[in-house]
């Protein structure tokens, strides 16, 4: 039966996520099979996206941690909206995901707006309430 497409990472699983995609190798990839290829690594910005598009003529982009930081990063926002933010709270809490799960995703998001005294005092909240209560202080 074969396979419908194919997602590759342009790296392997013994390089770090610092070191550099390999786009040479994605492109490769592509060029050998007929199937839709998409490829994944490095991807925090639109530009990082067109970067892969562009030069490995992927069928596809897809993003990991760059839409853990950055949920609308395919809507072309440089940075979370903070209405994004309050979507992802209220469904968060709508479908019960655990605490632990609620503050990792929003530490994603909220990193690049926050100091590092607030960052640390982020880190130390260990309940709903005290998450949401800093939100609204905050933000």
């Amino acid at each position: 039966m074969g396979i419908d497409w194919l997602t590759i990472h342009g790296r392997t699983r013994h390089q770090k996520s610092t070191e550099p995609v390999d786009y040479t190798a994605i492109k490769l990839v592509k060029e050998s099979l007929s199937i839709p290829v998409l490829a994944n690594g490095g991807i925090f910005t639109l530009d990082d996206a067109d970067r892969m598009y562009n030069e490995t003529n992927v069928s596809g982009v897809m993003s990991a941690r760059g839409l853990l930081q950055n949920p609308a990063l395919f809507a072309g926002y440089k940075h979370t909206p903070l209405q994004c933010v309050e979507k992802y709270i209220n469904l968060a809490l709508a479908y019960g995901t655990p605490t632990a799960i609620i503050h990792h995703h929003l530490m994603y998001m909220m990193e690049s707006l926050m100091s590092n005294v607030e960052r640390k005092t982020f880190n130390c909240l260990t309940s709903i309430p005290a998450i949401l209560d800093h939100m609204a202080y905050y933000y």
